[in-house]
């Protein structure tokens, strides 16, 4: 009898424990949407990169993006601005086309770009810096692990200052960077874009985005610590 208290009082303590500890992973753990599968709610055009912004509709659930009808583009941005998260979306492309997830981006659309160029002198999944290095890591693999025709997963993650960038082409890790100066703020909005220019994307080319969320990893540590 004595036994079998101290088994019930041993597995009270453990249900206790996690009953404590479950609020906190939960939140942790939370992600939130950053595209609502219906409207552009959250989301503004940019126009950078000479552009006014590149041409954004909802269509089926997702983002669907086109250069201007002169090939300017440019970048659809979050309104919010991201300091460190992660990232994932899923997109599907047509050949050609030249988009990217930009993360961190200044005002004036710089920011660490995961490339989408889906054509010939393309790297899909790469990690590249606009006006501040180009090519930082290229995925060689890309064509590997790249689903033509199909949605393909992409994620990404950067913290700290200067940053620690990761990227994830459908699963498979394809950057994992750490910088050596605060090449961008650590502070910015998060981009998709339309790059400008009449070899950069086809005549019909649309590029989409969907099931787009991002989960804040300043709140994941300060919810550690406690």
């Amino acid at each position: 009898m004595r036994n079998m208290r101290k088994k019930i009082l041993l597995i009270s303590s453990i249900l206790a424990g996690v009953f404590v500890i479950a609020p906190y992973i939960s939140a942790a753990d939370e992600w939130q949407k950053l595209f609502d599968g219906k409207t552009l709610n959250g989301w503004e055009k940019k126009a950078v990169h000479g552009g006014n912004g590149g041409e954004w509709a909802v269509e089926g659930g997702a983002i669907v993006a086109d250069q201007e009808k002169d090939h300017k583009g440019g970048l659809l941005g979050t309104t919010k601005k991201y300091s460190d998260f992660e990232i994932e979306l899923e997109f599907k492309v047509d050949n050609p086309v030249d988009t990217g997830l930009f993360l961190r981006t200044r005002d004036d659309g710089m920011g660490y770009q995961i490339t989408i160029d889906y054509h010939d002198k393309g790297f899909i999944g790469s990690l590249y810096a606009p006006a501040e290095g180009g090519f930082i890591q290229q995925n060689k693999n890309w064509e590997k692990w790249f689903h033509k025709d199909k949605w393909n997963k992409l994620r990404a993650r950067v913290e700290g200052q200067p940053a620690h960038v990761t990227a994830w082409l459908n699963d498979n890790l394809t950057v994992n960077f750490t910088d050596y100066k605060p090449r961008f703020p650590q502070e910015g909005y998060i981009g998709l874009q339309v790059h400008g220019g009449a070899g950069a994307w086809g005549e019909t080319s649309k590029a989409r985005f969907r099931n787009i969320r991002i989960r804040d990893l300043k709140d994941i540590k300060a919810e550690t610590k406690q």
